[in-house]
């Protein structure tokens, strides 16, 4: 064991048990960083406790950051398997495959429980009685196959409100692309039916769908119903033409996922071939943080979590044989009652090796194409730190931006760039309280780096470069409340336009028919005079890049809330209408603009809602 291990751990290592279970390994600061599974939790935690010249580069790692560990006995490995998957859900663990994160993975969604389901791209799977297909690996997949299932199935494309306000059938209704049920009589069971169908044809059962289209189509025919047999007509020639373009794969493989695997010492690159009907119909990449674990538990990890929520195909192709194969595709029918039998393989001859080194092959290019866009993104900004003369590398970046109009609803965005990539998940907006009456970007600003100081000494989360939107004012308003921070090693600039008042310069651009280009200044606080950026160069690229994000996330965030002050006033100024009927007004009518585009009769209906207030409201709206 390590010199280094604790008595406390000692003795807690001692005491293991011998059966299966789940282990949550935690930091000091009681954070759990790892889940794994064990046949026999005594000599599985225990290998994280060995001498570091035994455990690999990525699990040194991880045993570094152990200061603490918990356990949980399962009666069996499959109950171990499954209880790994609900951990990590919950705990999302920095050493574990992550495989979802709902702002990347979308999902296909239609309540069959509304008069006239529609197909909706969303970000969350909820438990809310629709039928859900996903997550699928990029929103750019998911828009393709709708818009595809678009062409076939004639279904609602408007909003909620703008299909119970429409007074005549839309265009789409004249391009054949809706049957128009917001004004026309049709038949809501064959409605649904097409959007079941839709979603099938998604999820890649295309001759499943094509049949039924089919008998339906000859069902309506022989009931003499020319008009719904001309409609299922349709759609099969739409059908054709959309699936004309994929290729027979073979006939040996009709249903199946096929998956590749390649990691270094960082990530790990997946990658799933989908094929439906003996017919490539697509694949899906994910790259993820790199776990401790071996290919095999890897892929197990990956599995569990990859097929939590989505259909399963009658067959998943793995490139080798994972351990305890049969408890894995247990599992993996646990979630899918539905499905009564799962071939799970790692074949070792004939096509389906072939398939396997081609999703190998997909999972190795989108690997080396990361790797190389992480290696340009370290050379610039190693050319930042040595144009700007930074005193290190400005690993992470975070950019402050003041918006307000006219001194109303003041805010800052405070967004972050991590190895020169936006880092969303870190952003943040703040909402300015000690400025009243007059705006002063000064005194904003001074309030939102102390607040960010503060916030960062508190998590010990600061950035390695502080950048400021604005000029030498801005920065010095900044640069006083950094100053309080005396322990802090933090660099501030500021990055303002330049003022275009150069006439030669201005001339220039004239004579040459361009344009006139405000260049970029960066001011830092010892140094007298501003850097210019040149546009085209990486330093310029990057500064540009992080101060625009910062700008628009500020003006999002002020027109949220100056519209949520707009709600307000205009609502709150007709008498009659309190707090719970502002909320009903609002979510009835979908916000302001809904609202403002609302009859006096739809006004009238709302319940609660009297007949002079409603009038009055009425009116307030129309003068606007």
């Amino acid at each position: 064991m390590r010199e280094q291990l604790s008595p406390f751990l000692r003795e807690k290592l001692r005491g293991l048990p011998k059966e299966p279970g789940c282990y949550l390994m935690k930091n000091s600061g009681g954070r759990v960083i790892y889940v794994g599974k064990a046949k026999v939790l005594r000599s599985r935690v225990a290998h994280y406790f060995v001498p570091p010249q035994q455990l690999d580069r990525k699990t040194h790692a991880l045993a570094n950051e152990i200061a603490d560990f918990e356990v949980l006995i399962t009666a069996t490995d499959l109950e171990a398997l499954l209880l790994e998957r609900t951990l990590i859900k919950h705990h999302k663990p920095h050493y574990n495959i992550l495989l979802r994160d709902d702002k990347e993975y979308p999902y296909l969604r239609a309540n069959f429980n509304e008069p006239w389901p529609r197909l909706e791209r969303v970000r969350k799977r909820r438990d809310d009685g629709a039928k859900y297909l996903g997550p699928f690996g990029s929103p750019g997949q998911l828009k393709i196959l709708m818009a595809a299932a678009m062409k076939i199935f004639p279904l609602i494309r408007c909003s909620r409100f703008e299909f119970a306000n429409a007074r005549r059938p839309c265009n789409y209704y004249h391009m054949k692309l809706c049957l128009g049920p917001c004004t026309l009589p049709v038949d809501a069971e064959v409605y649904r039916a097409m959007v079941q169908s839709a979603m099938d044809f998604i999820a890649g059962k295309n001759l499943e769908v094509l049949r039924q289209i089919k008998a339906q189509m000859a069902a309506a025919a022989a009931a003499e119903d020319y008009e719904r047999a001309a409609l299922y007509r349709d759609q099969i020639k739409a059908f054709a033409q959309v699936t004309e373009k994929q290729t027979v794969v073979t006939h040996d493989v009709a249903d199946a996922d096929v998956l590749g695997l390649s990691a270094n010492a960082v990530k790990s690159s997946f990658h799933v071939l989908i094929i439906r009907d003996s017919r490539l119909i697509g694949g899906e990449s994910y790259v993820l943080r790199s776990p401790v674990d071996t290919e095999q538990e890897a892929m197990t990890e990956f599995l569990l979590q990859y097929y939590d929520g989505r259909s399963l195909p009658a067959e998943v192709i793995v490139p080798y044989a994972l351990d305890d194969l049969d408890t894995v595709r247990t599992a993996l029918l646990s979630g899918h009652p539905e499905v009564n039998k799962l071939i799970l393989q790692a074949p070792q001859r004939g096509t389906r090796v072939d398939l396997v080194a081609m999703a190998q092959k997909n999972a190795e290019y989108r690997l080396s194409e990361i790797d190389k866009q992480a290696e340009k993104q370290v050379i610039e900004l190693q050319i930042l730190q040595e144009r700007l003369k930074l005193r290190r590398l400005p690993q992470r970046m975070e950019c402050i931006d003041i918006s307000n109009i006219q001194g109303t609803a003041i805010v800052a965005s405070d967004v972050c760039f991590v190895g020169g990539k936006p880092a969303k998940e870190l952003y943040r907006h703040y909402v300015i309280t000690e400025v009243v009456g007059a705006p002063d970007d000064f005194a904003s600003i001074r309030e939102v780096v102390r607040r960010r100081l503060e916030r960062g000494l508190r998590d010990q989360d600061l950035p390695d470069l502080l950048i400021i939107d604005g000029g030498k004012g801005q920065l010095s308003a900044a640069e006083g409340v950094l100053a309080t921070f005396p322990a802090l090693d933090m660099e501030l600039i500021s990055l303002a336009k330049s003022r275009a008042d150069q006439s030669e310069r201005r001339r220039s651009f004239i004579a040459r028919g361009e344009q006139e280009r405000s260049f970029e200044r960066v001011f830092f606080p010892d140094r007298a005079a501003p850097l210019p950026l040149s546009p085209g160069t990486p330093e310029y690229r990057l500064m540009t890049q992080i101060r625009d994000e910062a700008h628009r996330f500020a003006i999002t965030h002020h027109r949220k809330r100056r519209g949520k002050l707009s709600h307000q006033s205009d609502l709150e100024a007709i008498p009659g209408i309190g707090p719970k009927l502002r909320r009903v007004l609002l979510e009835t009518f979908g916000g302001l603009d809904g609202l403002n585009r609302a009859t006096l009769t739809e006004l009238k209906a709302i319940k609660g809602l009297r007949e002079s207030s409603a009038v009055a409201l009425f009116s307030h709206l129309r003068e606007k």
